[in-house]
């Protein structure tokens, strides 16, 4: 099987280059480009046309959510991971929206990116257990229209809650003390209801209407 392709995208060169070192001579994945801002990144991918972008997306002193928008809207069958010291809710949500297909902190170890990108090469999603803790919190305010207009009962948000922690059915049942059928019915008419396609889908959308999480 072919490697993967990765762009790693950092203005930071000590960094950049501390990420690109750490793939070098791996089996499955290699860095076939590096950027050091957004339209450097577009360059790069018109030439070498990566599977994954390691995006970082605080670059000359500012938030850059318009290029991952850009790189889905030009090519969606690129994979953008974004890669970043922010965790507030706001920012990871707006990265998703933008079409980010995982989101991890630069504290993240070398095997959780490596984790990461094989996670998203092969259509899934992939959050660190940090951001997922932040977008599970009680979060008010930025979700309220959403929640106007999708109602999930208290049990479903439960539900909802622990799918995007990653939990097991049987992890679900036990911690809220309900049967593993009715995990299974809640999580089929959460997809339904949420108009998903499965639970990667769930996952999404728990992070991008994290207040829709409030099991509290």
């Amino acid at each position: 099987m072919s490697k993967v392709k990765l762009l790693v995208v950092d203005d930071h060169p000590m960094l950049r280059g501390g990420i690109v070192s750490s793939f070098r001579n791996m089996a499955n994945i290699e860095v076939t480009n590096e950027a050091k801002n957004g339209a450097e990144a577009i360059s790069c991918i018109e030439s070498t046309k990566p599977d994954v972008v390691l995006m970082d997306i605080n670059m000359d002193g500012k938030l850059d959510v318009t290029t991952t928008e850009l790189i889905k809207q030009r090519w969606p069958e690129v994979n953008v991971v974004a890669f970043s010291m922010h965790q507030e809710s706001q920012v990871v949500r707006r990265m998703v929206k933008a079409g980010a297909s995982g989101y991890l902190l630069k504290s993240a170890s070398h095997q959780e990116l490596v984790h990461a990108i094989e996670t998203v090469v092969s259509g899934g999603s992939y959050y660190c257990q940090e951001v997922l803790d932040i977008m599970t919190q009680s979060i008010t305010g930025d979700g309220q229209d959403a929640d106007a207009e999708i109602s999930l009962s208290s049990r479903e948000k439960e539900v909802l809650h622990y799918v995007a922690k990653e939990f097991t059915n049987q992890e679900i049942a036990d911690t809220i003390n309900i049967s593993l059928r009715t995990v299974e019915t809640h999580k089929r008419n959460l997809i339904k209801k949420l108009r998903v396609k499965n639970v990667v889908g769930l996952v999404r959308f728990a992070i991008e209407q994290g207040s829709l999480l409030d099991i509290t």
